[in-house]
């Protein structure tokens, strides 16, 4: 590709590709609102009929339409041009007798924006919402608004003596071996704007670039059931889900979570969203909660996790919750897939459904969570859901599937026991039935000091039915 197909590719792709979003996120959303076309952007900049084909036929891929080969493409086009190309893509010359913008240090400059774009940046309504919000700026949030109720699946691994154990929620043997939620979605009255720099140049900037969000507020109630009554609280949390609905320069996702749990757990989690219709639209659901880690066990090398899972103490004069294992079992290794899938292929026919892919995170502990228990490598899906049930009645679902490492416990690999035989991989052979031997021996690999901790996964599924 020529220098000049490239930079022309570029600015085209930028100046375009929301339009198409616009009209997809109307699409997706079942309303009537329609993206503004190519050559509608204030900048009047036209798309070559190509490149929006080209666009068009990957949005199906990535809702946003820069796919992994647009997406090479602009990179590659990028690379390959005059590093101040970017600022003519963020760019262009305020409309002469514009009362909407500045002129900003008198660049005579403005960022680039579709109308669709400037029509959600610049919604900014009462505390009542008035005037309503325009169509499409929600994007897939649109579709958590309300309340979900439902019966949700943990596992995870706590610091009991003398080594860790698996744990299944409930906590205790006389606890219904599930959890019970509450999620409650609200839309936020207002647009968050965030301001920079064309090309982050604070010194020279070509002009004031935004981001523009919008989204939901989210609080998220667990408790387990003791003998069908709610009881003890074993989850609360605060938080939102935003949609990058005008990234500015920031478009390598289109969907952000943060969250704050009371523990002393903060985090923030990103990725993008797609949309399926077509097709066999109930199989790609099955294929899609089958994809998603929900691996149980530690992968640490010296670690045999199959021998050192217990049932929950039973005390002495209480019965076992009719629905709970018999106190004489382990927490059996169910595949948490399963109890993702059965909803789907007991519905008799899934319609479409929204795939919220938030696989970018980073985990933020108190003081004590950092050295007792530090969460790591969190993950999350959500999935939204329009099926029908098997006696053809229309039902909004909701199911997500989260995995987070938590890292506790001195690495097994990172020990020396004296009168003790290593294997051949360097780990010790029943170790844990004799700890009080053994003591702390970094030297043993440079690993030891930067990762001293076994990593335990701490899973979580739900599926979540609208009643509000």
């Amino acid at each position: 590709m020529s220098f000049t197909r490239a930079h022309h590719l570029l600015c085209s792709v930028v100046a375009c590709r929301v339009a198409v979003v616009a009209a997809a996120a109307g699409a997706m959303l079942d309303t009537d609102a329609a993206g503004p076309a190519c050559g509608e952007n204030l900048a009047g900049v036209a798309c070559d009929q190509d490149d929006v084909q080209l666009m068009q036929r990957e949005f199906s891929v990535k809702h946003r339409g820069l796919s992994e080969a647009v997406a090479g493409g602009v990179a590659a086009a990028r690379s390959s041009a005059d590093p101040s190309s970017s600022s003519t893509s963020q760019c262009v010359d305020i409309p002469p007798g514009s009362d909407k913008y500045e002129d900003w240090r008198g660049s005579g400059k403005m960022q680039r924006m579709t109308s669709f774009e400037e029509s959600c940046a610049s919604w900014n309504p009462s505390a009542k919402g008035v005037p309503a919000r325009p169509d499409g700026c929600l994007g897939p949030l649109e579709q958590l608004v309300g309340t979900w109720v439902g019966s949700g699946h943990a596992y995870t691994y706590v610091p009991t003596l003398p080594f860790p154990s698996m744990r299944r929620q409930g906590p205790s043997a006389t606890a219904t071996p599930w959890y019970n939620e509450t999620l409650v979605f609200t839309p936020i009255i207002g647009t968050p704007i965030n301001k920079g720099y064309s090309d982050n140049n604070h010194l020279h900037p070509g002009c004031r670039v935004e981001q523009a969000l919008h989204g939901v507020s989210y609080t998220q109630e667990i408790r387990i059931g003791y003998k069908d009554e709610l009881h003890q609280l074993l989850h609360h949390e605060h938080g939102m889900i935003m949609y990058n609905v005008m990234p500015g320069w920031d478009d390598n996702w289109t969907v952000g979570r943060m969250g704050v749990i009371p523990r002393g757990i903060t985090f923030q989690s990103y990725g993008d969203h797609k949309l399926v219709r077509d097709g066999d639209v109930k199989e790609q659901l099955l294929n899609e909660l089958s994809a998603f880690d929900l691996d149980l066990l530690s992968k640490d090398k010296c670690l045999d996790p199959l021998g050192h899972v217990g049932p929950p103490h039973v005390p002495d004069g209480h019965v076992v919750h009719e629905f709970q294992r018999k106190p004489r079992q382990g927490p059996e290794l169910a595949d948490m897939h399963d109890f993702l899938r059965k909803p789907v292929q007991q519905a008799s026919a899934v319609e479409s459904f929204t795939k919220i892919d938030l696989p970018l995170s980073s985990v933020a502990p108190n003081s004590f969570l950092q050295n007792a228990a530090k969460p790591t490598n969190f993950a999350s899906a959500i999935f939204i859901e329009s099926l029908k049930d098997q006696d053809g009645n229309a039902k909004q679902q909701l199911q997500y599937a989260q995995r987070l490492d938590v890292e506790f416990f001195q690495r097994l690999d990172c020990i020396t026991c004296p009168g003790l035989t290593r294997d051949e991989t360097g780990c010790y052979h029943n170790v844990t039935r004799q700890l009080d031997q053994c003591f702390v021996d970094n030297s043993l690999d440079p690993t030891c000091s930067e990762k001293p901790y076994i990593s335990w996964p701490h899973v979580t599924v739900n599926t979540l039915t609208k009643v509000a």
